[in-house]
């Protein structure tokens, strides 16, 4: 049913161009024009508060390799050690900047065609320094988006969601790594990171309507579930595959208050081996503006067999003054299989200092826990790996893993937008 989604699509799309494209043999086209453009965000950051520890739980066994009843008696006789790690620098700088190039032609038909390609700006990205790019096609009927970017959801949905919508200094979903997050296993970590139904920039196809009064949907068909763009068919045996995003949204105004929202929803088929799972994802978004104030919350909940299953709130509002902005925003996430969670809280100032050019500060407070476990290693009382089956007593060879980061930090930067 998918492929013939796919392929019906595609159909459509090449009849659009076909009916309303072609124009009259005596008639001069406009040669497509492409344009540059970009941006370029220099910040310093302080570590103001941080603590990162991982404690270790070494379960016991006997001579038979039985292994006791877990509980709190049990984990209060044995060793436990508490490490706080990863000690850095109290200050740091970075960079974040992308080169935009911006090909656009219309047709003798009115349809307008958009292409684009995004260059990284550090050099922290050599192995893939390009990030999006694709092929739009927009006019009466919609748009239709062909090549390596987001999906449906992801466009139509963020300027409703949370912080994406409220957040004038930092991203509180990228720029967070201030305080290094917990990460036994990271995979969930990026379920709980940010509230949009993102499967990266792989190669899709998507649909997005025009706005009937108000209302639109859009629809995603993406053959091959991964963020990357090698042109590499799917291996249904081993890839997630066939993912269908779809979304629907509303916007308008009452009065002096403008309001928005909508909903969204993201499946893919599991790779066909034995007791994979497909995976199923939706979030409702919504935005108020009254006056120079905007209020945004998202809710994203994941059922993911490659990273468990969570769910996330994200809140934010924000005030404008003139050429000030102030946000406050925050997230939690909690997986529903562990004690895994991550909370996060950003305030924010931007002042415009001209066209295209602000600064900002920025207060983040990051929590994170995570517990993970390691089979198979085997343990002395004291800690120290063992190479053989220990004796009775004196061996342990499970290690339970809780880690606990948590931290503030005042980060600085100015951003030219070209």
């Amino acid at each position: 049913m998918r492929k013939q989604l796919m392929a019906g699509t595609a159909l459509v799309a090449a009849a659009m161009l076909v009916a309303g494209g072609a124009a009259a043999a005596d008639k001069k086209m406009m040669k497509p024009s492409i344009g540059v453009n970009g941006y370029y965000e220099g910040v310093v950051g302080g570590i103001l508060d941080d603590s990162q520890e991982t404690t270790h739980s070494y379960m016991g066994v006997d001579n038979g390799g039985t292994a006791p009843t877990v509980d709190d008696a049990y984990l209060a006789t044995v060793p436990n050690k508490t490490n706080n790690k990863n000690d850095t620098s109290a200050l740091d700088t970075r960079t974040d900047a992308e080169i935009h190039f911006n090909g656009r032609a219309t047709l003798d038909s009115g349809i307008k065609i958009h292409t684009r390609w995004e260059l990284e700006g550090q050099n922290h990205h050599n192995t893939d320094p390009i990030d999006e790019y694709f092929l739009s096609l927009a006019g009466s009927f919609g748009q239709i988006i062909l090549g390596g970017t987001e999906g449906a959801a992801v466009k139509m949905l963020t300027g409703f969601s949370g912080s994406w919508a409220t957040g004038v200094g930092e991203n509180l979903s990228f720029d967070d790594g201030w305080i290094p997050t917990a990460s036994a296993h990271p995979a969930n970590f990026e379920t709980l990171r940010h509230s949009r139904l993102s499967t990266g920039d792989g190669e899709k196809i998507s649909y997005i309507s025009p706005k009937l009064g108000g209302f639109q949907i859009g629809v995603t068909y993406e053959p091959r579930v991964a963020n990357n763009d090698d042109n590499s068919r799917v291996n249904a045996e081993m890839d997630r595959h066939d993912a269908l995003h779809g979304a629907a949204s509303f916007s308008g105004k009452f009065g002096e208050v403008g309001f928005g929202g909508g909903f969204g929803v993201l499946t893919a088929q599991a790779a066909n081996m034995d007791g994979a799972e497909d995976y199923k994802a939706w979030i409702g978004a919504a935005r108020l503006d009254f006056g120079p104030a905007r209020i945004a919350a998202a809710y994203k909940r994941t059922s993911d067999p490659m990273a468990m299953r969570g769910h996330l709130v994200d809140l934010g509002v924000r005030y404008s003054a003139g050429a000030n902005s102030f946000s406050i925003v925050g997230m939690q996430g909690q997986m529903e299989d562990t004690d895994e969670m991550h909370t996060k809280v950003m305030v924010s100032y931007a002042r415009a200092l001209g066209p295209g050019v602000k600064v900002h500060a920025n207060i983040i407070w990051n929590e994170s826990q995570n517990d993970g476990m390691g089979e198979g290693t085997q343990h002395a009382a004291d800690g120290s790996v063992l190479d053989a089956t220990p004796d009775s007593g004196t061996g342990y060879v499970q290690q339970y893993n809780d880690m606990n980061n948590s931290g503030m930090a005042l980060v600085t930067g100015i951003k030219v937008t070209f």
